[in-house]
């Protein structure tokens, strides 16, 4: 229903039927040549003929509407280019600025179609937007038009990416490129539709497009700066989703908490991706310290501590040396360099994800025990179990 909707919507914003009138064109300026500033722009080389089309638009702007599509033929990118392309867009003349623009490079192409899309308070350019879709109709999406409508904060430029949304549902790229801008363009007000669209989602890969868009929606990058309101709403919306996520989803999940500047939900959320495996609201991880000495006399040693580790703060399996380390050294007291009176050094090891259980974790390190082994052949690995656990 949602997405029937939005291309019901999308349609009748781009039928001629829904179109509003076209406003008579004023009356020439006074004080001005409207017939000199017309044979300006007629003689005019490519390098002046913005300037000299918009000069003749203030004068006359019906002259100017007439004159619209010989003149953009000769028009050339830039500032004044954009500039002349609001003025004929405001005439009706929108036609004439989209031929013109196929005719641009592309980087030419998309920094006036910006300008457009940020112009879009400015009179006719919503339309020119709706009808554009109209008349490029698939090159509006494959080249990129609608990229510069995260800028144009307008219902009839929300509709056109909503329909699209859906429409592109089976080109990933598409859908990911297009749900992106609307997330932008529609800001918090795009989060319901995001979450209906990943209430009905079974792929993950779907899933990872919608919640990447999540901080775009929170505002994540908008120039304007960060609103909290909005931060709050797209934290909110991945709360909700978290527990359907599917295990795909779940690395973006994490980045797309960081985005939106909440670290400790981006934390937690280890608990939700391995709920299965809690016991009494902790996870149970392990750490190894692995400590390779060559002693004052020139002989290997190895020394391999062990010990499991409960985490209560849910931290992901790459947060656990770092937040358990202080608590392993303590524990272990690794000091077989100096010993020996030799150099050494010590690398840390944790697994990759928790253990469902204490039998788990024993052959976790078991296997990295055989590892450390045959990657010091020769070498007699002393293995120092600890029984004692480290805590987060």
């Amino acid at each position: 229903m949602l997405a029937s909707l939005a291309l019901l919507s999308a349609v009748s914003l781009v039928s001629p039927a829904f179109a509003a009138p076209a406003a008579a064109a004023p009356a020439p300026a006074t004080g001005c040549d409207a017939k000199a500033l017309g044979t300006a722009l007629t003689d005019a080389s490519p390098g002046p003929s913005a300037q000299a089309f918009v000069d003749l638009a203030a004068c006359d702007a019906a002259a100017a509407k007439l004159a619209a599509p010989a003149a953009f033929k000769r028009v050339l990118a830039g500032p004044t280019g954009d500039a002349a392309a609001l003025v004929a867009i405001s005439l009706g003349q929108g036609a004439a600025v989209r031929d013109w623009l196929d005719t641009l490079q592309a980087d030419e192409r998309a920094s006036t179609l910006n300008h457009l899309g940020e112009g879009c308070d400015k009179p006719g350019v919503a339309t020119f937007w709706t009808d554009a879709a109209a008349a490029k109709a698939d090159k509006f999406w494959t080249s990129r038009w609608y990229a510069a409508l995260d800028s144009c904060r307008v219902p009839s430029a929300q509709a056109l990416l909503t329909a699209q949304i859906t429409a592109a549902k089976s080109d990933r790229a598409m859908f990911a490129a297009v749900l992106g801008t609307f997330a932008t363009n529609a800001g918090a007000a795009a989060l319901p539709t995001i979450e209906a669209l990943a209430g009905a989602e079974k792929d993950p890969l779907v899933w990872i497009d919608l919640v990447r868009a999540l901080p775009a929606a929170g505002g994540v990058g908008d120039p304007a700066g960060p609103n909290a309101e909005r931060l709050g709403a797209a934290i909110a919306t991945l709360g909700r989703l978290a527990p359907s996520l599917p295990e795909r989803a779940f690395p973006e999940a994490r980045k797309a908490y960081l985005a939106l500047g909440d670290e400790q939900a981006a934390d937690s959320l280890s608990a939700v991706r391995f709920k299965d495996m809690l016991v009494d609201g902790k996870l149970l991880y392990g750490i190894v310290a692995v400590e390779s000495a060559t002693c004052k006399k020139g002989d290997a040693r190895v020394t391999v501590h062990a010990a499991s580790l409960w985490d209560s703060g849910h931290a992901w399996p790459d947060q656990l040396v770092e937040r358990a380390k202080p608590n392993a050294e303590a524990l272990f007291e690794p000091k077989l360099a100096e010993t020996c009176k030799g150099t050494g050094t010590v690398e840390w090891l944790v697994p990759d994800a928790p253990f469902a259980n204490m039998q788990a974790y024993s052959g976790w390190v078991a296997a990295e025990k055989a590892t450390i082994e045959h990657d010091h052949p020769g070498v007699a690995v002393k293995m120092d179990v600890e029984v004692t656990s480290v805590t987060d």
